[in-house]
Parts: structure tokens; sequence; C-alpha cells
């Protein structure tokens, strides 16, 4: 069996930040639908810390209903990975993977247009991410 291998791969703990490059007729969601089913596969985490979210269709008016009344809530992967892959879209998404307090990995999407991905130690292969550029990670206070 092949392993995949990361773009670039950093000491563990070494942060680092993204802006995935989308091409116009891509769905943003299917590529970070993506990427948590990578994530899902390689960390046992399954709890990601949701501080803002703006998004259609049935369960993403749900989580955008519940983030104006919780401000900051916890959802599994699988749940997260429902709203990218209903019909709709997520217009605002700020959400964390955390261990033992610790942010691992970031997801940020911006005006429906742009994909952010933060993150420490090895990034996701470049099978997953697909296109990108690096950004400094100081902009993100990250």
């Amino acid at each position: 069996m092949k392993s995949e291998k990361s773009a670039i791969t950093y000491n563990i703990g070494q942060k680092w930040a993204v802006t995935l490059c989308c091409e116009a007729e891509e769905k943003l969601e299917l590529r970070v639908a993506k990427i948590l089913e990578y994530l899902d596969k390689i960390y046992l985490l399954k709890q990601w810390e949701i501080s803002d979210i703006e998004a259609t269709g049935s369960y993403g008016n749900c989580l955008t209903a519940r983030c104006n009344n919780q401000e900051i809530f916890q959802v599994s992967t699988a749940d997260l990975l429902d709203v990218m892959t209903e019909e709709g879209q997520v217009i605002e998404l700020d959400a964390s993977l955390l261990k033992d307090d610790e942010e691992l990995f970031k997801i940020l999407i911006r005006d429906g247009v742009s994909i952010d991905l933060l993150g420490s130690g090895e990034m996701p292969p470049l099978t997953v991410l697909g296109k990108y550029v690096y950004v400094d990670k100081e902009l993100f206070m990250w």
C-alpha cells in the first residue's frame, strides 16, 4: 500500500497556515469535507469547537441558530461533514480541532469563497489539500 506524502513535513508543534486555491466552479464545501475526512482518519479526536458558522441547508441552518444562541459549541466530525455535504452553502466558518485545549487545526471559511487552513506539525498531503499558497500564520495570531 502506497503511503501519502505530506506536501511539507514540519516538526511536531511547528505551526503553519495556508489558503486553499479553489477553482471557479469548485464547491468549497466538498474541498473542506475531504480535509475533514482525512483528519478524521489520522486523529482519534472527533470533536470540533465552532466559534462562528453561517450556513444554509437544513443542518447548516440548525448550526447557525445554535451558534447565534451559544456563541461557542462543539460538534462531531460527522456533524461537520453533514453540513459540508448537504445541499446548501457554508458562508462563514471558524472550526478548531482541539486536543487537551490546544488547537491542532483550524478551518476558516470567509464570505463563502475563501478557505484558510491552520495547523500544527505535519501538513495533510497534497492529495488532500489540493492547490494552496502559504500565508503568514501571524495574520491569524496562530
